[in-house]
């Protein structure tokens, strides 16, 4: 997925270092092999969109982004993009189900 990030509403929320198993599946989709060699983390991301242009309501997705330790991540290339959650509420709790995923190396099972 090559598609502008919208920054305007966007909340990083936790970086998870990232297993063998992800990283694989993370090299899989990626083509600029050399575009990863720096990246040992995934940043777990709410990213909001304007339901309506001039409208203050949003959808919201969960987004994975490679990432380093310092928090600096690759926009263009993220492993997983979740499909539109119309709660805010609900897309963060989807974060922390994404986030435990992450942890025990299993985001290979949403992102494959």
């Amino acid at each position: 997925m090559n598609e502008a990030r919208n920054f305007g509403e966007f909340y990083p929320k936790s970086l998870v270092p990232i297993s063998k198993n992800d990283h694989v599946i993370f090299l899989e989709k990626v083509t600029e092999m050399d575009c990863c060699d720096q990246f040992s983390h995934w940043l777990i991301a709410l990213e909001g969109k304007q339901m309506n242009l001039g409208e203050d309501y949003y959808h919201w997705q969960v987004v994975v982004f490679p990432a380093e330790i310092g928090g600096s991540f690759d926009f263009k290339h993220p492993l997983y993009v979740s499909s539109f959650f119309l709660s805010i509420d609900e897309a963060i709790d989807f974060t922390t189900e994404v986030e435990k995923m992450a942890k025990e190396g299993q985001l290979y099972t949403i992102a494959g």
